[in-house]
């Protein structure tokens, strides 16, 4: 690896799992950048590129207008702490200068463009390869480098349609639904970060580099393995849509309490005979259709009234405390404001302070990596980098003089970002 020595821990202290290694991060929106911040919150130098007119286009992506007039949206704001910003033109001789001499410092790259467009720009995997036969280069595409749908437009809620996945998200009466937030953009990040892992890891004893195709499709479908399975073997989704649960529980489904919405599962016949005992249906509970419900489609619209009147009796609240203590899976159905408020939420660690961006008056919390770990785990060190935040630091530090910086910026080369000024 590249490693960087001046990144490296005290005495003492554990290393994060990816601190010395260097990111050159090209891709813009949000399954790249989301791929890379994952590798930054562990320890990773991550280097983003951007336009220095505008920058990614997700710093004016986001329902809070007074963050987008800064070009500092929400959608960008969520997932590119940790992160430095060098803002240079691509299309101009010099940018591409300045990015081969960053890439001769780097152990991975990272794009997400459309197939093609690395190619036109001089940076496709075979010439980064040529150059930097050690580096793991990684692409993240709507449908990957080749294939009859390779050079398509992408977005998420495309390919939620495209995939399968809002005809596997529909109500009883057949209704589609978009899952409500970019989850397809999400996943495919996250299988990029896997996929970068897998690459250095491998790197350790192979001594080369490697190319790595992630498409947001491929990634979609990926994480609905059940069902595709099902459709693969049986030729046909048997499934009901609706609130029931994926385990096809009778004793299952969101109903309505006196004070809001709880949300339950049984998902084995012990917890259904529990389910049934602590909300006083006992009786009910030695029925023999519960030990193989799947033989009975029928039973939970026999149940659905019973436990929609026993559940209406209370609050949510009470009732998934009654069911919690009998060891029956229950919650009342909670907004983003309440669970982002709760105390597990602190003890688990799952959301990060950022330190404060400068000019702007209002904190920051993120989301960090999802897991931890008991040693050299996730650590947030700067907050998301204005546009061309960090050009001349990172310039500086390839060796551009400052009359040579200069010149670039007035050539507008170069874009830079002082403290107070709008991205």
């Amino acid at each position: 690896m590249t490693m960087d020595r001046s990144a490296s821990p005290d005495a003492g202290e554990v290393a994060r799992p990816f601190q010395g290694v260097r990111i050159v991060d090209v891709s813009h929106v949000l399954a790249g950048p989301y791929c890379s911040y994952q590798l930054a919150l562990l320890g990773a130098d991550v280097i983003r590129i951007e336009p220095p007119a505008n920058g990614d286009i997700a710093r004016n992506m986001g329902p809070d207008a007074e963050l987008n007039a800064q070009g500092l949206g929400l959608a960008f704001l969520g997932q590119n702490s940790n992160k430095r910003s060098l803002a240079i033109d691509l299309k101009s001789e010099a940018g591409k200068a300045i990015l081969w001499q960053l890439i001769d410092t780097a152990d991975v790259f990272i794009e997400n463009y459309r197939p093609g467009v690395m190619r036109r720009l001089g940076f496709d995997c075979e010439a980064v390869l040529e150059r930097r036969p050690d580096i793991v280069y990684a692409s993240l595409t709507g449908y990957g480098q080749e294939g009859p749908l390779s050079t398509r437009p992408a977005y998420d809620h495309v390919l939620q349609g495209l995939s399968g996945m809002m005809s596997a998200n529909h109500t009883p009466a057949g209704e589609r639904h978009r899952v409500g937030f970019p989850v397809v953009d999400y996943v495919a990040g996250l299988i990029g970060a896997f996929a970068i892992a897998s690459a250095l890891f491998q790197r350790t004893h192979s001594r080369r580099g490697q190319v790595i195709d992630v498409a947001m499709l491929d990634a979609a479908l990926a994480i609905m393995g059940p069902l595709i399975t099902e459709v693969a073997m049986n030729g046909r989704l048997n499934r009901p849509g609706g609130t029931r649960a994926f385990s096809g529980s009778p004793l299952s489904g969101i109903f309505e309490t006196d004070d809001g919405l709880i949300v339950t599962t049984a998902n084995t016949h012990a917890q259904a005979v529990a389910m049934l005992g602590a909300l006083g249906l006992a009786e009910q509970a030695g029925d023999p259709r519960l030990r193989n419900w799947g033989a009975h489609p029928g039973l939970g619209d026999e149940f659905a009234p019973i436990l929609r009147r026993i559940f209406a009796g209370g609050s949510a609240a009470h009732w998934e405390e009654i069911l919690s203590a009998a060891g029956v899976p229950a919650s009342r159905v909670r907004d983003l404001p309440e669970i982002l408020d709760h105390p597990h939420l602190a003890w688990r660690q799952v959301l990060l302070d950022a330190p404060r961006i400068a000019g702007l008056d209002r904190g920051l919390r993120v989301p960090g990596v999802g897991f931890k770990l008991a040693n050299g785990g996730q650590a947030l060190d700067r907050p998301p980098p204005r546009r061309g935040q960090h050009s001349v630091e990172v310039l500086e530090s390839l060796g551009c003089s400052v009359e040579e910086i200069d010149r670039l910026i007035a050539a507008g080369v170069v874009g830079v970002s002082r403290t107070g000024e709008t991205p």
